[in-house]
């Protein structure tokens, strides 16, 4: 009986020693932070003109504001934040750059432009 329980346990030991777990196949590509960085323009529901500034350190600037929001998610393309009253404000991109903004507080998403194109545009 003893013998069997020993080779029992070095079975076991070495499957597990060779035995390697297979990476998951759907890996997300990992974030880039520097995605977002730039300065965006949006017209609100008002169609009135909003500047949004996202820093290399992701610090929001609305209409020249701090936002005092932090970060609560960062994928490749979204990038959200919470307000000081803990509302949500998401940043959506597509492969080739942040394309909307949504604002919980108001339930509206916006169209974001790269603020260089509009002053390139005038």
């Amino acid at each position: 009986m003893r013998k069997r329980s020993l080779f029992i346990f070095m079975v076991s030991f070495l499957i597990s020693l060779f035995h390697t777990k297979k990476a998951p196949k759907n890996q997300p590509d990992p974030a880039d932070p520097l995605f977002f960085v730039g300065t965006w323009q949006f017209k609100d529901h008002r169609d009135r003109l909003h500047r949004i500034e996202i820093g290399p350190d992701l610090k929001l600037l609305i209409d020249g504001k701090d936002m005092a929001a932090k970060v609560s998610l960062l994928t490749r393309y979204e990038l959200s934040y919470v307000d000081k009253f803990g509302y949500k404000l998401e940043i959506r991109g597509n492969e080739a750059r942040p394309i909307k903004f949504y604002d919980e507080s108001e339930n509206y998403t916006y169209d974001l432009q790269s603020a260089n194109e509009v002053e390139h545009a005038d």
